[in-house]
């Protein structure tokens, strides 16, 4: 190869290594990112809790209810069970059954609102779990996936290198250096190919000169944009 040809395929192999490597910084970003996880655990947790505090609310109003059924029991006893005789005591009594019997009525009413309640919980709780459930899945099957991917641009980058130090011996520090400044100032390209005796970067045709300075093997500056040019 020529001089510019050699410095061509330096190019190549450099901006793939660059992909490459950018690449390999999103894989191995992508791989350690669990947001989408921790997201679906929070939510999980926080179903959880509700779904403990609901649970704890209606055991309470069970149990409340329950003591107030068994009060108002024993006052039913009292009153028909002829152990109370006084009628002002009787009155009281009877009074006293009416408004145990009100707030069963509102313990009752209270029960089914959370019972109703209660189903709704637990059916977001469920919908968290499978959430989760899914999430995990998803983000196993991805690992799995960005793993491989993973492996393969390591062995390309390898490949990459080793391709790059075979070919370092045939540039001279020089023409390396000429290289390496123009990938600089030239947003990392150097080296444009002509094709139709024009420059594939800027669009100037090549002069008959130069054009025979690169038949010759020479390496040949664009008159335009300054990279080295190669024919194609």
């Amino acid at each position: 190869m020529s001089r510019g040809e050699d410095l061509y395929q330096l190019q190549c192999l450099d901006r793939e290594g660059e992909g490459k490597r950018r690449r390999l910084a999103e894989v191995e970003s992508e791989m350690a990112d669990t947001s989408d996880l921790e997201q679906a655990r929070q939510r999980l947790s926080q179903a959880t809790v509700v779904a403990r505090r609901s649970t704890a609310h209606q055991t309470d109003l069970e149990l409340a209810l329950q003591g107030l059924v068994d009060r108002i029991a024993r006052e039913e006893k009292r009153l028909y069970g002829g152990t109370v005789r006084n009628p002002k005591q009787l009155e009281e009594l009877q009074q006293e059954i009416a408004s145990l019997q009100r707030r069963q009525a509102k313990l009752e009413d209270d029960l089914l609102i959370a019972m109703i309640e209660g189903e709704e919980v637990e059916s977001r709780l469920r919908e968290a779990g499978e959430l989760l459930e899914a999430s995990e899945t998803g983000h196993r099957a991805r690992q799995t996936e960005l793993g491989a991917e993973r492996i393969a641009l390591d062995l390309r980058l390898a490949e990459i290198s080793a391709e790059r130090t075979a070919l370092m011996p045939g540039i001279s520090a020089a023409d390396l250096a000429d290289y390496d400044s123009l990938r600089r100032r030239k947003g990392g390209l150097a080296v444009a190919q002509v094709r139709s005796d024009t420059c594939t970067v800027c669009g100037v045709a090549v002069s008959a000169n130069r054009r025979w300075h690169l038949r010759e093997g020479d390496l040949v500056h664009c008159g335009n944009c300054e990279r080295i040019v190669v024919l194609v």
